[in-house]
């Protein structure tokens, strides 16, 4: 990566202005110790704020710094959630610390008057690093170094990105003070890429692994949080960055998720890298979701959300980032896309995995694969169990040990937290599709009772229709083209905005292809046909159920009223059976109001 934003230089007689909590006589707490936080990306800074409780006593005062790149979209957010005491990048430079804290490699890190504690920004040390004979790290002005960012060329010798003297190396000398390594089998790779830098590495473990360990206590109410029912299955898709990602070689993918998947069996959530968001936008993406988003796609935002919409999948698809390792170290079943495997090294964890786990195939149906996935899991979870740390549940306590070794000061007695990932934000969750298509399947069961196997897909996603469906829009549907196609409008009755009469009145004046509107709470639904009076069916009020799904049907079947069940639905002969997956069976009580 090139950085386009070089440095400007500093005339001599221009000393940098101290901050005060660098100036001892300022400070009101008696602090011994200062530790520089250097953060290159949001990737690089959620790792190091993993590792923060370890940094948590009062005799520390932490200092942040940014170094000067392309990947600086999301720090603000960062520094300012943490509530961090951010440093200029001349102050970081002339300040004297007893500890420069990164996760990143490469920009003026040499500069740094501190003894550098190098962290991992994934699992481990994966992605390749390349270089043409004769050159040192990067060309002036890419000062950036991202893993995985140079492919492997025929005839060179390729050594992981953090494993190797390219990237751990400034004009011959070694940067890092000390090197965390996640595994042990990541020594032997140190040793051939750079020995003389084995010395300064020591057992880390991973963080992020360990928070995610700590995290699976809490995979309900992540769910819940999701808008995951118990019934559903949550498939969680995630994409690295570049045009060899997932998102980068398939972009449709979770539409064609969302329209295939049945509606009421699965729910979707996306992660993106920090990257994307960071070279694109937040508009940008949004707008190129923007179907998928109003199909009900959870899409995950930068700063944190990844980790619990891990833990709350019953399947995980992924690429060449790390997320994949992780999915299949917690047993969740990971089926991932190849492209970009030539940048893994496959000794790596992560590269293991990948040869091991089922490849997406984006032009084969998904719901096979999803299973073939599953068969796959006691495969990939021991693999990846095995590789993912070598001291699981610990990499605050060894981190925690070698950054106080390194500052000669005695750790705090107390062992640092392990916490587990926030919930996600109501305000950061999808919204669920506001039209719908609905199909519906009868039998009669032997003991009389009707059953109806529902299939829905979301609109927006399926704007050709699906064969033998009916539309069924919510009223809040924006979309005119989506909303003028409607068979049949419905509303949850509190949030009419006139009294019913009035509002059916409005609906089949503006949406002439309406037959039928729907005004549904957990006790009953009036169903009102173009022309007609309306029907008042009363729903057993004893039966937890979602009364829009049981509105949707109700409109298909009177809109389809030759496939049968219209009777059944108006006479309440016999209780209804709502079938919306392999395993979920709704029984619902109709009866007509009198």
């Amino acid at each position: 990566m090139t950085d386009q934003s070089p440095r400007t230089s500093r005339s001599p007689d221009e000393a940098p202005t101290r901050p005060l909590a660098l100036t001892r006589d300022w400070r009101t707490a008696r602090t011994d110790l200062d530790v520089l936080l250097v953060v290159h990306s949001l990737t690089a800074a959620t790792r190091i704020a993993d590792v923060l409780p370890a940094l948590h006593d009062p005799r520390v005062q932490l200092h942040c710094v940014r170094t000067t790149g392309v990947f600086e979209a999301g720090i603000d957010d960062f520094v300012h959630h943490h509530g961090l005491h951010e440093l200029t990048w001349d102050q970081a430079e002339t300040g004297r610390f007893d500890l420069a804290v990164t996760a990143s490699l490469g920009d003026d890190l040499h500069t740094i008057s501190a003894p550098i504690l190098r962290l991992p920004h994934g699992n481990g040390y994966n992605k390749y690093w390349n270089q043409e004979p004769g050159t040192r790290n990067q060309e002036p002005g890419t000062r950036n170094q991202e893993p995985g960012t140079r492919n492997q060329e025929p005839g060179t010798s390729a050594r992981a990105f953090g494993l190797s003297d390219a990237t751990l190396r400034h004009d011959g000398h070694l940067v890092p003070t000390a090197i965390a390594l996640s595994h042990h089998e990541q020594f032997t790779r140190l040793r051939e890429g750079a020995p003389a830098a084995l010395p300064h590495a020591f057992l880390a473990g991973d963080p992020c692994h360990d928070r995610l360990l700590a995290s699976e206590p809490h995979r309900l109410r992540y769910r819940q949080a999701l808008g995951v029912r118990p019934h559903q299955e949550l498939v969680t898709v995630n994409s690295t960055w570049r045009e060899d990602s997932l998102h980068g070689v398939d972009p449709g993918l979770t539409a064609r998720l969302l329209a295939e998947l049945p509606h009421d069996h699965y729910r979707v959530a996306l992660v993106l890298h920090p990257n994307v968001w960071s070279a694109h936008s937040p508009h940008q993406i949004r707008a190129w979701l923007d179907a998928p988003l109003r199909a009900g796609l959870h899409l995950v935002p930068p700063h944190e959300g990844w980790r619990a919409a891990v833990v709350a999948a019953d399947h995980v698809l992924s690429d060449h980032g790390s997320v994949g390792m992780y999915a299949a170290a917690l047993g969740k079943p990971v089926l991932l896309d190849h492209h970009g495997q030539e940048t893994l090294d496959p000794r790596s964890g992560l590269g293991r995995v990948h040869e091991a786990a089922h490849r997406l195939d984006p032009h084969a149906p998904l719901v096979p694969q999803l299973h073939l996935a599953g068969k796959l899991r006691p495969h990939t979870h021991r693999i990846a169990a095995d590789l993912v740390s070598s001291a699981p549940w610990y990499s605050l306590e060894l981190v925690r040990a070698e950054a106080y070794r390194i500052m000669g000061a005695e750790p705090p007695d107390a062992p640092p937290a392990l916490l587990a990932v926030p919930v996600p934000d109501p305000d950061d969750v999808g919204t669920p599709p506001a039209s719908l298509w609905t199909a519906v399947d009868t039998h009669h069961e032997p003991d009389g009772t009707l059953t109806l196997s529902v299939h829905r897909a979301p609109a927006s996603v399926v704007p050709q229709g699906v064969p033998g469906a009916v539309l069924v829009c919510d009223h809040r549907e924006r979309d005119h083209r989506i909303a003028a196609q409607a068979d049949a409008v419905t509303a949850p009755r509190d949030t009419l905005p006139a009294d019913e009469g009035l509002w059916a009145q409005s609906v089949f004046q503006h949406r002439p292809g309406a037959q039928y509107t729907l005004a549904h709470a957990p006790e009953r639904i009036t169903v009102r046909p173009r022309g007609s009076e309306p029907v008042h069916l009363v729903l057993d009020p004893a039966q937890p159920m979602d009364h829009g799904l049981v509105a949707a049907v109700v409109a298909e079947r009177h809109l389809d009223g030759a496939a049968g069940g219209v009777r059944a639905l108006r006479d309440g002969t016999a209780p209804l059976r709502i079938r919306t997956g392999p395993e979920h069976t709704v029984t619902v009580g109709l009866t007509t109001e009198q």
